[in-house]
């Protein structure tokens, strides 16, 4: 089968097969999950370590050429977006298809697959939303588009090796090439990852501003490490304000507590979540001298998450210690 030869596409990490890249972007790269359509040239490359990026859902009640645009899906994690140009004699609409059929032989679940045959107005808005502060070689620009018109979009769920990836994949005519109609492609691939949290500190002014609005507050930068209650050193800096906030407050009583994610057993995260608002309440008494008959430590392991635990990047942020007001 041809698309095989084409592609090693979504088989395992490392191993596509991909074409000379002797005019690509420098410091550019294919993405190790997606090959390239043969003998294509990489002209744009990004990749953020944390951010988002949008995908799109079709209109059922508009015709089939057209896209949501109004309600995108938002997907956060590892973004790499990539911008090939195909080989001269290549449709956008041959180009397109081999991506597509790839992606239904691998397993992808298709949540989209679109065909604006005349809607060059689609590439150039999706273009703008998701694509414009790529790096580029060449004439394109963060207002100019690639593309030209007939834009062919599909957008699918993969999953592999027990992360799930978002890929999009948008193919129409070159902009600079419209008379031969050489195709442009767009791939977009977020794999939704844990963000490093705990890099900023909620100060004592943000803590009583949190407690007066909610009556608590979510405090990310207290760590430990995985199934551990003893607090890590870099907790210090958010331990700091925290006594700040209750000698600032002194006749505030607060509940010191602690939330886990739902991974593992429930009875063992409840134990470990308790364990863990008492070496805060501990701290605080010991280090900060706040009276321990203003301070309770409660568990509550994942009974009241604020995300998500299908996902890692949900159960970040349900991994947290909090302070509520008695």
């Amino acid at each position: 089968m041809r698309l095989l030869q084409i592609f090693a596409l979504f088989l395992s990490f490392g191993t596509a097969i991909t074409p000379s890249q002797a005019q690509d972007i420098k410091g550019g790269k294919d993405h190790p999950l997606i090959s390239r359509f043969a003998a294509s040239q990489l002209d744009g490359f990004q990749e953020v370590g944390f951010g988002q990026g949008l995908y799109y859902l079709p209109d059922t009640a508009a015709p089939a050429k057209e896209l949501q645009w109004d309600k995108p899906v938002t997907v956060e994690g590892k973004v790499t977006r990539l911008l090939y140009l195909a080989p001269k004699g290549k449709s956008p609409l041959e180009v397109h298809r081999n991506f597509e059929m790839a992606l239904k032989s691998a397993g992808a679940t298709i949540k989209t697959s679109v065909n604006g045959k005349d809607a060059w107005w689609e590439p150039a808005k999706h273009w703008r939303s998701n694509f414009s502060e790529m790096t580029f070689q060449g004439v394109w620009a963060a207002d100019v588009s690639p593309f030209w018109r007939d834009g062919l979009y599909v957008y699918g769920i993969l999953k592999r090796n027990g992360s799930i990836y978002h890929v999009s994949i948008l193919t129409a005519q070159n902009f600079n090439e419209s008379k031969s109609q050489e195709a442009a492609v767009a791939i977009q691939i977020i794999e939704p990852i844990a963000m490093q949290t705990g890099q900023v500190t909620i100060n004592a002014d943000a803590m009583k501003q949190g407690l007066n609005v909610e009556g608590k507050i979510a405090l990310y930068g207290v760590h430990f490490d995985s199934g551990k209650s003893e607090l890590k050193p870099d907790s210090k800096a958010q331990l700091d304000e925290m006594g700040k906030f209750l000698k600032q407050n002194a006749a505030l009583k607060v509940f010191v507590v602690g939330h886990t994610d739902n991974q593992g057993n429930h009875e063992a995260n409840i134990a470990l979540s308790q364990r863990r608002a008492e070496a805060v309440v501990t701290a605080l008494v010991k280090d900060y001298k706040i009276d321990t008959k203003r301070l309770i430590a409660k568990g509550a392991a994942n009974i009241s998450p604020v995300a998500n635990n299908n996902s890692e990047a949900g159960r970040t942020k349900n991994r947290r210690v909090e302070l509520v007001e008695q």
